[in-house]
């Protein structure tokens, strides 16, 4: 389901980024004190995220790293008020409105694009990183980047992939919506801007732009999940994915390395080595096992709750039926080992199919 463009001469919010690599300021090392190995944070990294993730971003400063993968947090998640029942255990179910209502008197604020603050105004695509390319470094000092969003041929499979700084096991889906509706549902609903608006305007919002995404979920190429080392595109492991079917029949895909301790103690999933099809070459192997043991370990590896070094890359359908334009990439992670989640988004353009007739681009 698609909604409006929004008209010309609407509001934007927030300012451009500027043009170039992101530059970090010293601050990022106050991240460093953190104790990085208790914290769960994640990204999107491919395409590259509306919060400055990239395949690259294991190669930055652990705190920097963190601070990126600090964007899109959802603290507390859970259902019935059971620490216990975790985002994975009903994949999809946890909503916007679960978020606002699951601590009184602390609101959270849960959109497709992840967010810095707990309101509308630190959201990706909102009043920050507005524009199309257009980043956001959210909690880390610098100047964001900007990127050039990659074209989508309509009909066609593209890869996606995103990065856990530590791993709290789960799964993940994509899924797509057109900037036009994003847009018109920020200026429907913020026509005085996000920092002001009401609960009821917040709540209008996030039911809006909620929908324009979950309208349009995509499917996933079957023997396509990997795990790649780092933005080294020809060292990776291919992996057999394990699927689950959650809210509304969407189909998640396995966070494809189990957490510390997930399989052997709480028997969900399955253990590492179960899901190995093949290794791109010895020196993948050797960098596999470094992280997450040999054939023989189940789930303790060295890196199995801090697999920063890798991302997690799939391919998925882009839908032969949608129009062509500007779009948001929303990739969420329900995590199973902790009661939390995150969103990113990513900026990509949908262009006809090489079959398709010529048409114009709808803006």
């Amino acid at each position: 389901r698609f909604g409006s463009s929004a008209q010309a001469g609407a509001p934007r919010f927030g300012s451009s980024a500027q043009v170039g690599p992101p530059r970090f300021g010293s601050s990022a090392f106050f991240f460093a004190l953190l104790p990085l190995s208790a914290l769960g944070h994640s990204l999107l990294t491919l395409p590259s995220s509306k919060n400055a993730g990239n395949a690259s971003v294991a190669s930055l400063p652990p705190g920097t790293h963190f601070a990126l993968a600090s964007f899109g947090i959802i603290d507390k998640a859970f259902f019935d008020g059971d620490h216990g029942l975790t985002p994975w255990t009903r994949p999809g179910e946890f909503d916007h409105v679960l978020a606002r209502d699951l601590i009184p008197g602390h609101p959270q604020f849960l959109h497709p694009c992840g967010c810095n603050a707990g309101g509308p105004a630190g959201c990706a695509g909102v009043d920050v990183a507005v524009g199309f390319g257009e980043t956001t470094l959210g909690a880390a000092p610098g100047v964001p980047p900007r990127v050039t969003p990659p074209k989508w041929e309509r009909g066609g499979e593209r890869e996606t992939g995103w990065n856990a700084f530590a791993n709290h096991g789960g799964g993940y889906l994509y899924a797509l919506c057109r900037r036009a509706t994003f847009d018109a549902c920020r200026d429907a609903h913020f026509p005085g801007g996000p920092a002001g608006a009401d609960e009821a305007q917040k709540e209008a919002y996030l039911r809006c732009v909620w929908d324009c995404f979950e309208s349009t979920t995509l499917e996933w190429v079957p023997d396509s999940q990997r795990v790649q080392y780092g933005d080294d595109a020809c060292t990776y492991v291919e992996m057999n994915a394990l699927e689950k079917t959650g809210r509304d029949g969407r189909v998640w895909r396995y966070v494809p390395v189990p957490d510390y301790t997930q399989v052997t103690l709480k028997k969900e999933g399955r253990c590492t080595w179960e899901s190995v099809r093949r290794f791109s070459s010895d020196a993948a192997e050797e960098k596999f096992e470094a992280s997450f043991g040999s054939s023989d370990v189940c789930d303790t590896g060295p890196d199995a709750h801090n697999p920063k070094k890798w991302n997690f890359v799939d391919r998925v359908r882009v839908p032969d039926d949608i129009p062509t334009g500007e779009y948001l990439l929303s990739w969420r992670w329900d995590a199973f080992m902790a009661d939390q989640m995150w969103t990113n988004c990513a900026d990509v353009e949908i262009v006809p199919s090489s079959s398709d007739p010529a048409e114009p681009v709808v803006p």
